[in-house]
């Protein structure tokens, strides 16, 4: 109940806010363990992914917004778990896989932090290790505009899944991501 409420208000508030458009939102699995691959420059960026997918999203965040107590219920209703940055995070990486593995609709910023250009980061590696971990399915998302002021064009495309080869590195894997959402920025 308090998640439907507040993502209907906070989808209505970016509507309000930008000028939303969603393209590829076919392209999510309905059901089943996914990961959704994301570039990172606003803090909007969830909001606007997470308010606009068929079902629950789960994303880490950094566990230093899990510190007050009232904010830390609210965001872990919406899908959040902390995750202890700059670190391997096992109980984190457990959890996702755990969450993947139940059918789980898991998102992530590839980058780790948010872009202070604009421009791409490199992909940190952990993307690869849970993809190849998970053998789940990856959606590239591509989320632009949300940096831009009141009533500018933002949103979000949905890429089609990406199935990656058993066996492949995880810096190789995290690339292919990075490549993915990389084309789907171009098409814009």
């Amino acid at each position: 109940m308090v998640y439907t409420i507040v993502r209907n208000c906070v989808k209505l508030w970016l509507h309000i806010r930008f000028r939303v458009r969603i393209d590829g939102i076919e392209n999510i699995p309905r059901e089943g363990g996914c990961i959704l691959a994301m570039n990172h420059t606003s803090n909007y960026d969830s909001l606007l992914v997470g308010t606009h997918t068929p079902r629950k999203m789960y994303i880490m965040a950094k566990e230093e917004l899990f510190h007050k107590r009232f904010f830390a219920w609210l965001i872990t209703e919406m899908g959040a778990f902390p995750v202890k940055r700059g670190q391997a995070d096992l109980k984190s990486l457990k959890y996702t896989l755990k969450l993947i593995q139940d059918g789980g609709l898991f998102s992530i910023f590839i980058e780790g932090t948010r872009s202070q250009n604009g421009e791409m980061q490199e992909a940190k590696k952990g993307i690869g290790f849970i993809v190849s971990k998970s053998k789940a399915p990856v959606v590239p998302v591509y989320i632009h505009g949300a940096k831009r002021g009141w009533f500018q064009p933002a949103g979000v495309v949905f890429g089609p899944p990406v199935q990656l080869e058993d066996g492949i590195k995880h810096e190789e894997a995290a690339t292919h991501i990075k490549e993915a959402i990389e084309k789907l920025a171009a098409a814009q």
